[in-house]
């Protein structure tokens, strides 16, 4: 039997609220994202207002990775 459509929305409405206001702000703060973060600033780059489309090309994976990997044979 299925949960009420109010209880449904309730827990996905949480689920949503407990990312966004609590893993997202934890994983703002972790090691390669705040180097990443600490990085565009010193560029003078709003990382929370960047455009891909306006940054020099970035690098989308380690060299390494692109040396080990082989995506179509």
């Amino acid at each position: 039997m299925s949960e009420p459509r109010p209880r449904r929305l309730a827990i996905a409405t949480l689920a949503v609220v407990a990312i966004w206001g609590g893993l997202l702000p934890a994983l703002l703060r972790s090691g390669p994202v705040a180097r990443h973060v600490a990085a565009m600033e010193e560029r003078g780059i709003d990382p929370a207002a960047m455009y891909y489309t306006e940054l020099d090309r970035l690098p989308a994976r380690p060299a390494w990775i692109e040396r080990r990997l082989t995506l179509w044979p």
